[in-house]
C-alpha cells in the first residue's frame, strides 16, 4: 500500500507531502520564463516491491525531498572515532531516540490543516520521549518560494541535536553545478572515512570548499559538483550567515536555502555520488544534502550533548536546550530563481 501523500497545487508551486517523515517533494516551481523545475532528490527505489523496502530503516523507505531530524544524528555513539573526538563519551549512556535522525523522520504524520497556499501536518512521539510534538507548516512565501516553519514541542527539558534536512538532485554531468556559500568560515571533513572508498581526507579542516585534500594527495574542489568519482563525504562548514546557493549555469536556475544561523549556527554537507553499494542505494543515488544543523556531525545525542569535541573547544554550540511546555519553532525557506 502507498503511503499516504498530501498534494498542493499553489500559483508557480505544486508538490507533495509524503506522511512518512512529513518528507516535502518532488516540488515543482515554475520559473519565470514559464519552465518547470523540480530541484529536490527522490530515492530511485521508492517503488520497489513492499518486501524489498521492509528490508531497509524506515526513513529510507520514501527518501525524498526535505524533512526534520530531531533528534538529528545516529542512536548509538560511535567507537571508532579518534580520541580527541571520542573524549567524554559513555557508550552505556542510555539511548534518547532508537531511530536515526529521530522518530519523527521514520514515522507517519498526520494532516493538521490544509487551506489556501499553505499546509499543516504533526507527528506525535512516545510517551517516554522528552519530544511530546513537531508539527510543521509549508506554506508559499512568493512565487518560487516556500516558507517552512519547525516547531518542537517538548515534554521535559532536554538539550538535543536538532537540524533539517533538504536533499537535491544533481542530474548533470561532473562539475555542472556551482555550490555558493558566501559566508563561509571554514569546513571539517569527518572524523573517520563515511564509507569503504571515501576519498577525501578525514578530520581536516579547510578555509574554503575549493581546495580540500584528499587521501590520495589531490586537492578537490567541493563547490563544483558531482564529483567525477563515486564517493559517499559528509562535511560540516562554519559560516557566519544562514544562506547557501545550489547553482545549475546550464540550465540557468538555482535553489537558495536560507534559514536563521542563530538557530542552526553549521551547514552539514552530504555529498552521496553514487559512492553507496548495499540495497537499496546500489550505486544509484546522486544528491546533494544542504543541512542546516545544531549538532556535532550526525554523531548523535550523546556526542553533541557532552563529548568535548573539536566543535565545542571551539566554542560551536551542537545541541539547542528545549524547555518543558515552552514551544521551540524556527523559520526557514527554499526557493527557485533564475540569473
Amino acid at each position: 500500500m502507498k503511503p499516504e501523500t498530501w498534494f498542493f497545487d499553489w500559483p508557480s508551486i505544486r508538490g507533495e507531502l509524503a506522511a512518512p517523515g512529513g518528507m516535502l517533494g518532488p516540488v515543482w516551481f515554475t520559473l519565470p520564463d514559464g519552465r518547470e523545475v523540480q530541484p529536490f532528490a527522490v530515492g530511485p527505489w521508492a517503488d520497489d516491491t513492499p518486501e524489498m523496502l521492509d528490508e531497509v530503516p524506515p526513513i529510507l523507505r520514501s527518501l525524498r525531498g526535505e524533512f526534520p531530524c530531531v533528534p538529528f544524528g545516529v542512536p548509538k555513539p560511535r567507537s571508532d572515532l579518534p580520541p580527541h573526538w571520542s573524549g567524554g563519551i559513555d557508550p552505556a549512556a542510555p539511548t534518547v531516540d532508537a531511530f536515526v535522525h529521530g522518530y519523527g523522520a521514520n514515522h507517519d504524520w498526520y494532516l493538521v490543516e490544509q487551506h489556501g497556499s499553505e499546509i499543516a501536518i504533526a507527528i506525535d512521539y512516545p510517551e517516554n520521549h522528552p519530544v511530546r510534538r513537531l508539527k510543521r507548516r509549508i506554506s508559499r512565501e512568493s512565487d518560487c518560494r516556500l516558507t517552512i516553519e519547525l516547531t518542537v514541542e517538548a515534554r521535559q527539558n532536554a538539550s538535543l541535536p536538532v537540524g533539517v534536512h533538504p536533499i537535491f538532485a544533481l542530474p548533470g554531468p561532473s562539475g555542472s553545478s556551482r555550490l555558493d556559500i558566501p559566508s563561509l568560515e571554514g569546513v571539517r571533513t569527518f572524523p573517520v572515512p563515511v564509507e569503504e572508498g571515501s576519498i577525501l581526507m578525514p578530520d581536516q579542516f579547510s578555509s574554503t570548499l575549493t581546495d580540500v585534500e584528499a587521501l590520495d594527495g589531490s586537492r578537490r574542489d567541493i563547490s563544483s559538483l558531482p564529483l567525477d568519482q563515486e564517493t559517499e563525504e559528509l562535511l560540516s562548514v562554519q559560516l557566519s550567515d544562514g544562506f547557501v546557493r545550489l547553482a545549475f549555469p546550464d540550465d540557468a536556475y538555482a535553489v537558495d536555502l536560507t534559514w536563521d544561523i542563530r538557530t542552526f549556527p553549521h551547514c552539514l554537507l552530504w555529498l552521496s555520488n553514487q559512492g553507496r553499494k548495499a540495497y537499496p542505494w546500489n550505486r544509484r543515488f546522486r544528491a546533494l544534502g544542504i543541512e542546516p544543523v545544531c549538532a556535532a556531525f550526525d554523531l548523535g545525542t550523546e556526542y553533541s550533548t557532552r563529548a568535548e569535541t573539536p566543535l565545542t573547544k571551539a566554542g560551536m554550540p551542537t545541541s539547542i536546550r528545549l524547555e518543558a511546555d515552552v514551544p521551540f519553532t524556527t523559520v526557514y525557506s527554499i526557493g527557485v530563481s533564475m540569473p
